[in-house]
């Protein structure tokens, strides 16, 4: 990678223009690598495998920690975004709102699925809660009933049969 200081887009090298691309690819390919982890993730949801979801969710942080990365690299070409892009080429111009394009579709739709994940995570976690709760109310009438059941027998005197 360049270590090329970017401030603005009139000065725009092919360095600079190549370090836009770089790091935008990264971008795309990250985000596709956290859009398959997500639909892994829809299925261990379903599939109520809680050890191998957290393993997974490790990952999605590890990629997200790249992102950051990433984006923290990117941001002052973002600065003057329109003087680096209004001085590429055409050529590079459309590669680089291609892979911007790229990138916000992929990002669009991992959020959609993440928000789908976490409605179906509440949906079940209510579901559990319910059936703790019945679970506790059926425990608490079998602890009454025992304990009835128990006053009753041990009422009675034994010596006087």
């Amino acid at each position: 990678m360049t270590t090329e200081q970017p401030t603005s887009g009139e000065g725009v090298t092919g360095a600079g223009v190549d370090a836009i691309v770089a790091l935008l690819t990264g971008q795309r390919d990250i985000y596709s690598e956290l859009l398959a982890l997500g639909r892994s993730q829809r299925a261990l949801i379903t599939g109520n495998e809680p050890e191998r979801l957290l393993a997974l969710l490790a990952q999605r942080q590890q990629l997200i920690d790249r992102l950051e990365m990433l984006a923290a690299r990117l941001k002052p070409y973002q600065q003057d975004w329109a003087g680096w892009r209004s001085a590429m080429s055409d050529e590079r111009g459309e590669q680089v709102d291609r892979l911007v394009t790229e990138v916000n579709a992929l990002l669009g739709q991992i959020l959609a699925m993440d928000t789908e994940d976490s409605q179906l995570l509440a949906a079940r976690k209510s579901a559990t809660g319910d059936a703790m709760q019945t679970l506790k109310t059926g425990r608490r009438a079998g602890a009454a009933y025992a304990v009835a059941a128990y006053s009753q027998v041990s009422g009675t005197d034994w010596a006087d049969a």
